[in-house]
Parts: C-alpha cells; structure tokens; sequence
C-alpha cells in the first residue's frame, strides 16, 4: 500500500484514501454527509443504503431525495444545525420513510447532526451518524407489554403518580354529534414535577360544550391535590350557572380563599356549535389556536385577564370575555404552556413551531400512516409527540375541539322479521358505533342491548308465518347521549315467569345501558268494540357515551382501539384421554348461530353421555338466544348425570350475561387452558 506523499496532511493524519474510503463504507453505524444549506448528499455508507433502502440520492438535495418526512421536524432539525453551528443529538425518534422496495415504514434512530467546517472555520455541510434501533424499540415494547414483574421502588412511585393522575383527570370526553373533541396528557419527565395541569370538556345542553385547560402553580402531590380541587370547583359552576361571567367570578374569589389554588391560569372556553360562535378567557394563559380548513392558522386574542386568585380579573365590573367563532370543518386546540415553553426555544419559537406541527397534523401531511382518522386526534397525537422531542420540562396537555362539516347522521333501518336481519342489523350499527369514536365499553354495552332487543322483536313480535317489519333507529343527542329505538307493529307478550330459560333479553340489555323504556303507541284507529287498543312495541334504549382521553408518560404510545370487527363464528371439538369432551366457541352466538352451537356442543358430548368443557374465551357477544341453548345443553348432560362447565373470560361479555342469569361458569385468565389441541 502506497504511504500518503510527505505533503498530504490529512492523508498523514487520517490514513491512505482508499483505506478511508473502505472504511467509511464498512462502518456499521448509519453515515450520511450534506453539502450546503440545502443540504445536498454527497456521501453515503452502505449501512445509510441499507436503512433507507435508496442507493441513488448522491447529487440530491434532502429534501428532494426524501419529500415524505416533511413535517416530520428532520429538515428543521439539519436547517438549525447549519445556521447555529452546534452539534444536536436525539434518541428513539420516529420517522416514516418511502423505502424502496417496501413503501413508506416507520424507522426510529438515535442520532448526532454535527456541522462540516471549511479551513476557514465556516460551516459548508453537515455530518449525520444515526444508529437503527427500530428492532430495539419493537422488542423493549413487547417486553414491557409482557412484563408481569413486580416494580421496583422507583416504578411504584411512577405508578403513584400515575394513578393520581388518573384519578383526577377525566379519563374520557363526551361524544357529541356536531363536535369532535380529542385530548391527550403528557406527564412530566419527572415523577417528583408532575401535577399542575389539568383538561376538561363539559356538555352544557343544547349542544354547546365548555373547554377548559389549565394549571395550577407547583409541582408534586400538593399541586395534583389542588388541580383536582380546581377542576371540580369549576365543573359544578359551568353545570349550575349559565353567565360564563359570574363562572369566573366565583372561580376567582374560591382561587383568592384558597392558597394552594392562587395564580392559577386558566384558557376556558364556551363553544355552541349549531352557529360556531365562542366565549372565551384567558387568565393567564396562552392563547386558543384556530386551524382554518384551508390549512391556515391563527391565534385567538388573549383577553388580557391574570391568574385566578391574583386580583379583580378585568378593569371593569365584570371578567373580560371574547368573541370568536369558527367555521364547519375548523378545529380550535387548547394547550398548556408546557407544550411551547421548552427547552432552548423562546415562547414565540415554541407558538410559531406548534402553528405549524398542528396545521400538518390537522391536514395529515405528517406521519400519515397509521395516522388517527380525526383531525381532532392528530392534532392532539402528533403536537405532543414532535414537540417534546428535543424534550420538556413541565405537563403538556392538548385539547382539540373539531366543528363537523356534517353533523352525526342518524342510521334508520327497516328489515323483515327475519333471523338473516340480525346480521344486517349488527353490521351497520356497528359501522354507525364506530364511526362515533366512542369507548369499547360504551360500544359493547349499546351493541349487546341492540341485539336483545331486535332479537325479541323477530322472534316474539309476529305469529310464525306471519310477515312483519322490524325498524331500528339510532340517533346521537346534543347532550352525548345515544338513543336507540327498536320499533315492531306486532303483539307484545310478557316473558313467562315460569320459563326459566328465556326471558333474559330485556334483562340483559336494561342492565347494561343507562335506561330502557319499553312503550305500546295507541292504534290509529280503536278496535270494532270501541275499547282503546295497542298494537306494537317501541323499547327506546339510552346510554351517555365518552370517548378516550389518553394519560401518558413519555416512553408510552396512546391510541384509541376502534371496536374489532366480529371473528367469524366457529365451534372446535376435540376429545381428551379421559373422556372428557372439549369445545372452544369464538364469534358472536345469538338467534343466527345458537342453534348451531348447541348442536356442535351436543355432538362433541355424544348427546350429553361425556362431560363437557365449553371455552366461551373466544366469545364476543352472548345474547339470550345463546344462554337458551346453553341451558338446553347442560339440561341434557343433566340427564345422563354429567357435568358442563363454562369458561368465560374475565370482564367479558358471557360473563356479564351469565352471572346476570346466574347460569354457573368460571372465569378463565388463561384462554390457551381451554383450548382445543390443533
């Protein structure tokens, strides 16, 4: 190998060229060097060729080698390394890339930004050295989802905090249907600075909504204490006083009684979106930001109003109040400061910065794959997640507010009287259910009683052979409330008390929403005898829903879970050794597929001479068509003096139902112990 000549400095210094170049090209660390400040690529390793999956950028500016991450806060971060000259290092970032082949795939990198300098000391380019740690942050996750281990002193007192949190945070938000609202709770850093912050949507009739962020001064246990006494304080004045000026008012004078609560600040605001226009304040407070539909920003004017508790909060008689309004389709985010008072960034850094990330976020041009469907959710997901990358010091708390282009429809339905109705039945309410956003266990509970009822309906409405019509409507109320309507023109018969197996339904759908009337409109016209008659039966379900509010720490993702679409339903035998018969069921067992269940499970008992383990792990919904021929089953194993044992999984809905009809089970935490053999 040739040396370096005499005069060749840095090849003195740095080794032979090609031996250099050899190990620049070999190095397993991801390397990348940018030339100017548009920071065009002119060297790359095989290790970047590989985790980008793109060998043919050399010449290319960033930015147009890789459109995608824009908005992603990667071009920002190389423009501020150039312009400040000081190196910037982050861990564990994510970011989505268009690998070739392959598509866009989320990566996550731990890296260093360095600057180049020329012999003059002025810097020409950028060095970037990133390590690939996807495969690491995809196993630490799945360890800790699996993790059962005890916590150590320190994960206990993270956990206190936590659970605190929770407990005085609303862990859900209304669902209404001409409002999105979407809001997530980043808790600080460090257990010891937790507590301040706080977030609220309140339904105040009428379809209007109060939104309310705030934060009490102080950190720790003490200021998580007087945070939830805020929060309750002001949630009791917006339900029972209608002047959003004496609301304040009351709060300021209980602030000012209340040490603990003194200068705390407050953005609160009153939303009616039947005409778009908004009351708001902001004690203290930074102001609202407006997201136009055409991607445009806006802050709303601060109303100039101090802290609670500091003083009078206006100049006049009365707190100082602002209009604004947006309109259909624009969404309006509430925010702590925690979320532009970072690290190393002025506030109007931090404001111009959250412009920009919420209006991406708002027209999914950021991190779109995977992203949450609402404008409300991302917004609320993506400001949180990108701009406490380069980290924080205090609680950050977002909350959007989304007016709808288009109210929530209302679902009608018409079917014949038909088993084959209910599967039309449960799939469009379940489209309509999901399409709310609304928790699982809201969802479940509606769906569960839905399908009692136009169970009763097909089968007790109308005299066998006899056509008939079964209407199902479902509408969402201006206080978040669901009604469901299940409307039938037959003869309503009681449940027989003696009949110990049937009767369930009702029982089972008024246990598990919040109110069930069943009426019997009059005739249009009385009968021949003149006496005043019924015909029909309309039962009118009600249930409050919430949709999720995410509580996180930093290292946590929080999403929402849509309700999962039906398993396909199955009934797997087997018979064991000694005998004993064994049958998993999975799906949905109601008046459509009872029957079939009750045969399988019949068969695998050899017409109930064997006894039978029935797995209903797998089980989705049980509705009473199902308890039936549960009963009937174990009726017959009765017979031949055998037993039937029932394994439900722990909060599900068979165990729901069968300790409602007090049919014996038990409940499995393990749903693999039940299963058939393969």
């Amino acid at each position: 190998m040739a040396s370096a000549p005499h005069g060749d400095l840095p090849g003195r210094l740095a080794g032979d060229a090609d031996t250099v170049r050899d190990a620049f090209e070999q190095m397993p660390a991801v390397l990348l060097a940018l030339a100017g400040p548009d920071h065009r690529i002119v060297a790359t390793n095989a290790a970047y060729r590989a985790f980008t999956g793109r060998s043919d950028v050399i010449g290319m500016s960033y930015r147009e080698a890789f459109p995608e991450i824009d908005g992603q806060q990667l071009y920002e971060l190389l423009d501020r390394v150039y312009a400040t000259g000081q190196l910037e290092t982050g861990k564990e970032w994510r970011a989505q890339i268009d690998r070739d082949p392959g598509g866009i795939q989320e990566v996550y990198g731990d890296f260093t930004v360095a600057p180049r300098r020329a012999a003059d000391g002025t810097v020409n380019g950028l060095l970037v050295i990133i390590s690939d740690v996807t495969e690491q942050v995809a196993e630490r996750r799945t360890a800790q989802r699996r993790a059962k281990e005890a916590e150590d002193g320190y994960q206990a007192a993270r956990e206190v905090v936590a659970e605190l949190q929770r407990a005085l945070l609303p862990t859900a938000l209304p669902v209404l249907p001409q409002v999105r609202i979407a809001a997530r709770y980043l808790v600080a850093g460090h257990e010891q600075t937790a507590g301040g912050d706080w977030f609220d949507a309140i339904p105040l009739g009428g379809g209007r909504v109060a939104l309310v962020v705030g934060d009490v001064v102080g950190h720790g246990l003490e200021a998580s204490a007087a945070m939830g006494q805020m929060r309750a304080v002001l949630a009791e004045l917006l339900a029972a006083e209608p002047d959003l000026a004496r609301v304040l008012e009351r709060a300021d004078a209980y602030a000012a009684r209340t040490p603990a609560l003194r200068a705390t600040t407050l953005t609160l605001a009153v939303f009616d979106p039947a005409d778009g226009t908004l009351r708001y304040t902001t004690c203290g407070h930074p102001p609202p930001l407006v997201v136009g539909t055409d991607g445009t920003v806006r802050f709303l004017a601060g109303t100039g109003t101090g802290p609670l508790g500091t003083g009078p909060l206006g100049t006049g008689s009365s707190p100082h109040l602002a209009i604004g309004a947006f309109a259909p389709g624009e969404l309006m985010l509430l925010y702590s400061d925690g979320l532009i008072g970072r690290p190393n960034r002025t506030i109007d850094q931090g404001l111009a910065e959250l412009a920009k990330v919420a209006a991406d976020a708002a027209a999914n041009r950021t991190l779109s794959a995977g992203a949450p469907p609402t404008a409300a959710e991302r917004v609320c997901q993506l400001t949180v997640e990108l701009l406490t990358r380069t980290g924080y010091a205090d609680d950050v708390t977002a909350l959007a507010v989304e007016r709808l282009a288009d109210p929530v429809p209302a679902l009608h339905l018409e079917l014949p009287s038909q088993r084959a109705s209910l599967s039309v039945a449960r799939d469009a309410f379940t489209k309509w259910l999901n399409s709310l956003g609304a928790t699982a266990e809201d969802t479940e509970a509606l769906h569960l009683a839905m399908v009692e009822i136009v169970t009763n309906a097909i089968e007790h409405a109308y005299p066998p052979g006899e056509p008939g019509i079964v209407v199902l409507d479902a509408t969402l109320a201006d206080d978040g409330k669901v009604e469901c309507r299940i409307t039938d023109h037959g003869n309503w018969r009681r449940p027989d008390a003696l009949d110990a197996d049937r009767g369930h339904g009702l029982m089972v759908a008024g246990h598990v929403v919040d109110t069930m009337l069943v009426s019997h409109p009059p005739e249009p016209h009385s009968p021949a005898d003149g006496s005043a008659g019924t015909r029909g039966t309309v039962v009118s379900l009600r249930l409050s829903l919430r949709r999720p509010a995410f509580l996180a720490w930093r290292d946590e993702s929080a999403r929402a879970a849509a309700y999962p679409a039906e398993p396909h339903f199955t009934v797997d035998t087997s018979i064991e050794e000694t005998g004993m018969a064994r049958a998993r069921v999975t799906g949905a067992v109601d008046i459509v597929t009872a029957d079939q269940m009750a045969r399988r499970l019949l068969s695998a008992s050899r017409g109930g001479t064997v006894p039978l383990v029935a797995d209903l792990t797998g089980v989705t919904q049980l509705a009473s068509a199902g308890v039936r021929a549960l009963y009937q089953v174990r009726d017959r194993l009765t017979v031949h003096q055998q037993d039937m044992t029932l394994l439900t999984a722990p909060g599900s809905s068979a165990q729901v139902v069968l300790d409602l009809v007090q049919l014996p089970h038990v409940v499995d935490d393990d749903p693999a112990r039940g299963r058939p053999p393969s």
